[in-house]
């Protein structure tokens, strides 16, 4: 809403889904409860991520290819739900159940993801000497993070792919041996 959350009311809500205010109420009890509706939709879809991501997989994808995907459907994501931002901002001041558990669990699923493929790699000897793969997964995905909640949602598709290509460089060059395409396909399912 333009009026921005605080003054939005139920009222105004109804009117804009051109329905009556009972409609509104007979479903939600207040504008937190959509709200809280509407990010429990946008973080389920966003701890989605690993799902999509392994179901759009080739045959033979790289673990570079594999984080690289991982970080771009991220990116997508945000930019797709770009409308919300100022509700995710709003959410994550406000004491709104469940949310700081939702948002944990979103970002854990791409951290576990992440951090499946580290450990297998780390394995095969892919990993720098001394690396703590539970460190450097949360530090990486923080760095990640970092990046997509200031990342401009008007970039267009070449700036946006850049970012994703720099992102997963730099993800690769902080604990990877040796380049990118050195990478042997990861079994992320185990």
């Amino acid at each position: 809403m333009r009026e921005g959350f605080p003054a939005t009311s139920m009222e105004m809500i109804a009117r804009r889904a051109d329905v009556v205010r009972a409609t509104v109420y007979n479903n939600f009890a207040d504008k937190e409860a959509i709200l809280g509706e509407l990010m429990r939709d946008y973080l389920e879809g966003y701890a989605a991520i690993p799902a999509r991501v392994h179901k759009m997989a080739p045959a033979g994808q790289t673990s570079f290819e594999l984080v690289e995907a991982t970080i771009r459907e991220a990116f997508m994501w945000r930019l797709d739900n770009a409308e919300l931002r100022p509700l995710i901002d709003i959410s994550s001041h406000l004491a709104l159940p469940g949310w700081v558990q939702a948002n944990e669990d979103a970002d854990n699923a791409i951290r576990r993801l992440m951090l499946r493929i580290h450990r297998q790699d780390s394995k095969r000897g892919l990993l720098r000497d001394g690396v703590d793969v539970t460190f450097a997964t949360s530090a990486l995905y923080g760095m990640i993070e970092a990046v997509l909640s200031s990342f401009d949602v008007q970039y267009k598709p070449r700036k946006v792919e850049s970012a994703v290509r720099q992102l997963a460089l730099l993800h690769w060059y902080a604990i990877y041996r040796g380049k990118p395409e050195y990478s042997r396909p990861p079994n992320v399912n185990s």
